[in-house]
């Protein structure tokens, strides 16, 4: 009777051991697989508020156009320039993060002439920064009319109005980084690069509407 308790005693220690083996290997696997579930759901999440973000900008856009990389003493599209005249590039970039006073729900529709951007620009990128996560940083917001780019192209062809730019669209692009919970999302990274963060870009197209409302530019600007 006693050797049968014994060798049974010493089997239930072995499961015992054996169990605790195979947790101890599982385990990492499990975390594993968690923190890959965690972590793409997280940049999913984010994907979607980007995605919505220029969108929601993109809908502003296609309404508001007339003092939106326009510049108004030049009377043509603000954009980059070449010491010549030419343009070299047919959007015009805007960091979030150099206007972060005045996109705020206090002075996004309030005029100012400190401030370097139009009425109509400060609700463009206010939808922008209002709609990304708070965990998407580094936020570039790149708008472009189609018109833009066909009269920069031939600019003999008419003299430029911005109110043209309802011949065509608008896109607006935006850009930042996303920040991980794990090295995971980014693991075709660079190297050199940081895999806790991704680059995102989302991008949304309208077409511009015709505004039958011819606005004045606003002091400043």
């Amino acid at each position: 009777m006693k050797k049968l308790y014994y060798r049974l005693y010493q089997r239930g220690k072995a499961e015992d051991g054996q169990s605790m083996l195979e947790f101890v290997l599982v385990l990492p696997v499990f975390m594993l697989l968690l923190a890959l579930v965690l972590d793409f759901g997280w940049l999913f999440y984010t994907q979607l508020g980007v995605e919505n973000s220029a969108r929601n900008a993109a809908r502003i856009a296609c309404v508001e156009y007339t003092r939106v990389a326009y510049d108004q003493s030049a009377k043509r599209p603000d954009v980059e320039y070449s010491p010549t005249g030419v343009a070299t590039s047919f959007s015009k970039t805007y960091d979030l993060s150099q206007y972060d006073n005045y996109l705020t729900d206090e002075n996004v529709s309030v005029e100012d002439e400190n401030c370097p951007l139009t009425d109509q620009e400060k609700r463009i990128l206010y939808q922008v920064k209002s709609s990304v996560p708070s965990n998407f940083t580094d936020v570039k917001v790149t708008i472009a009319y189609s018109y833009d780019k066909e009269y920069l192209t031939d600019p003999s062809v008419a003299e430029y109005k911005v109110s043209n730019r309802s011949n065509g669209d608008v896109s607006v692009l935006v850009t930042g980084t996303h920040h991980a919970i794990s090295p995971l999302v980014n693991w075709d990274a660079e190297p050199g690069q940081s895999r806790m963060t991704r680059t995102l870009r989302c991008k949304s197209v309208y077409k511009v509407e015709a505004n039958s409302i011819v606005e004045q530019p606003t002091v400043g600007h």
